[in-house]
């Protein structure tokens, strides 16, 4: 019997706004959650798993990235193309260069939860000539294939 999580920790959410650059304000337009639900869940230190699972697929804000960010998001330091941990480079650039380098399901749900789905397919779009069909085609069909928040 697999035993289902019902709350994330609230530091786990926290984290994962100031990673992504995104405010409670822009959550809760975005999820439809009142805003002062969402900021009562730092009072509880617990967040409803949904809460987390529509941020994780909520798209980023941010226009760049630095590897160290993603490895504080728990990707692996080996798939990342840029060896420069505090380089800044363009979110569209890093993806598809990530992709490029290491694509794999743990890499692309990472960039996913990351970026957004929606930001991995049009980083994918913007650089099509730099990005072979059957990378776009693995990618978009695993996307499609992640659980959509509800």
């Amino acid at each position: 019997m697999k035993i289902v999580k019902k709350k994330a920790q609230n530091s786990e959410f926290e984290a994962l706004l100031k990673l992504k650059g995104i405010s409670k304000k822009e959550f809760s337009s975005y999820s439809g959650i009142a805003y002062n639900t969402a900021a009562g869940w730092k009072k509880k230190g617990e967040v409803p798993i949904y809460a987390l699972t529509i941020l994780k697929q909520m798209p980023s804000n941010k226009k760049t990235v630095t590897a160290q960010e993603l490895i504080d998001a728990d990707m692996p330091r080996a798939v990342l193309w840029n060896n420069q941990s505090d380089k800044k480079v363009p979110v569209d650039i890093f993806i598809v260069a990530t992709l490029q380098k290491a694509y794999n399901d743990f890499v692309i749900d990472k960039l996913a939860e990351y970026f957004g789905k929606e930001s991995v397919l049009s980083a994918l779009l913007l650089h099509k000539e730099r990005v072979s069909n059957t990378l776009a085609m693995q990618v978009a069909k695993h996307l499609q294939e992640l659980p959509k928040a509800s």
